[in-house]
């Protein structure tokens, strides 16, 4: 499951109409489309194809992460956490920034206790680099951290520069 984050581009022509004001107009590949006053492609009926954070659980974190064959960032999170929704908009905005560098990945720590022991996520949010299928030694970053201090971050853990 994936959710919505920020990036868009034209892709092809829609079947259904966009409606103004913000109104969302439907889903198109599981994200919602949300038409946006003054035209635009969205709301000349034009499809979009979304970059997003994937959403991964104990049945997909070997496949999403382990076996990525690039340098992923796991962010585990609570949705009762405020911290972890702080960072949230900077997590999406490096799986934007980054492109095809890194992946990025989010795992809901209540729904995935297994994983949540597996990696010693002791406190909230946590973000984990993994690179070559194995967790980074010393990458585990516990609490809300600044997007400037993420992109060092990364650079420092998966070898991959800032955008």
């Amino acid at each position: 499951m994936t959710m919505m984050t920020m990036t868009t581009m034209p892709t092809m022509k829609s079947t259904s109409s966009a409606r103004v004001n913000g109104r969302v107009n439907g889903r198109v590949n599981g994200a919602v489309v949300v038409a946006r006053r003054g035209g635009g492609a969205r709301a000349r009926g034009v499809e979009t194809a979304t970059r997003a954070v994937t959403d991964v659980d104990e049945a997909t974190f070997d496949a999403e992460v382990v076996g990525a064959g690039k340098p992923v960032l796991v962010d585990f999170w609570a949705s009762w956490c405020g911290p972890c929704k702080l960072i949230s908009k900077i997590v999406d905005k490096a799986e934007k920034e980054y492109g095809d560098a890194i992946k990025v990945v989010k795992v809901e720590c209540d729904a995935n206790p297994t994983l949540v022991e597996k990696y010693s996520v002791y406190g909230l949010p946590t973000l984990i680099m993994f690179k070559d299928g194995a967790e980074v030694e010393g990458s585990k970053n516990e609490g809300a951290i600044s997007y400037d201090k993420l992109k060092a971050w990364v650079e420092t853990h998966s070898g991959v520069p800032p955008p």
